[in-house]
């Protein structure tokens, strides 16, 4: 029986100490996979950081994280342990950090704080300078040596169909991926698109989502 370890939620990055960029992912779909793997007998580790959707039941492990860092630390520390046969990474994970703080939209009057400190409300006016982060989702391969079958999930909005299999299966490729699940903003509470399954795509309704994506981890693995 393959052992799972699934994000959920959403990270965030700091501004200073009282503010923060998320996300407004709030965890639900890592949280039913979780449980549709654990109802088939699976062992699984559940890193969310939604405390409201923690659940310590048979065969699940959750572990609680906020930050990018977080995220980053408990991935790294997991996946190192080599125990895992399935990642399926369906957090939101942030794309930038803040790198300053600026006075100017010019970046050249950076605000005197190190990011250990709260900042004044009393600004008329302030620019942040973000830069990007590394994609969590291309370390498995590259540096942390992850062998097993790997799940990406990626968010698109207003494309058509087509478009965004196209668009899924690019990225896919690129972190090296053995499934995507694609999906679009405006219609992610309907249904998702997995693949590729027998070299297509499947468009599967958010109820049989968590079914469906066990089914084609579980294909892969008993394959390897």
């Amino acid at each position: 029986m393959p052992r799972f370890l699934i994000t959920a939620g959403a990270t965030s990055v700091a501004i200073d100490t009282a503010r923060k960029i998320t996300n407004l992912a709030k965890g639900v779909t890592g949280h039913t996979l979780a449980l549709e793997a654990a109802k088939r007998g699976h062992q699984v580790c559940l890193l969310t950081s939604n405390p409201n959707l923690a659940t310590n039941q048979q065969n699940i492990e959750t572990i609680l994280f906020d930050s990018f860092d977080d995220l980053l630390f408990l991935l790294e520390k997991e996946t190192c342990k080599n125990i895992y046969d399935a990642i399926v990474m369906t957090a939101a994970v942030s794309d930038y950090s803040c790198a300053g703080i600026f006075q100017t939209p010019d970046f050249k009057t950076p605000i005197a704080t190190s990011g250990n400190e709260k900042l004044s409300g009393g600004h008329q006016e302030l620019w942040l300078k973000l830069k990007p982060l590394p994609k969590l989702i291309d370390q498995f391969r590259t540096i942390w040596n992850f062998k097993g079958v790997l799940v990406k999930f990626k968010l698109e909005s207003n494309i058509d169909e087509q478009k965004l299999i196209q668009i899924a299966e690019q990225s896919r490729v690129h972190s090296n991926a053995n499934l995507v699940v694609a999906n679009r903003i405006e219609d992610a509470a309907i249904k998702a698109w997995i693949g590729p399954i027998n070299s297509k795509y499947q468009c599967v309704t958010r109820e049989d989502l968590p079914t469906s994506l066990i089914d084609a981890i579980e294909k892969i693995w008993e394959a390897k």
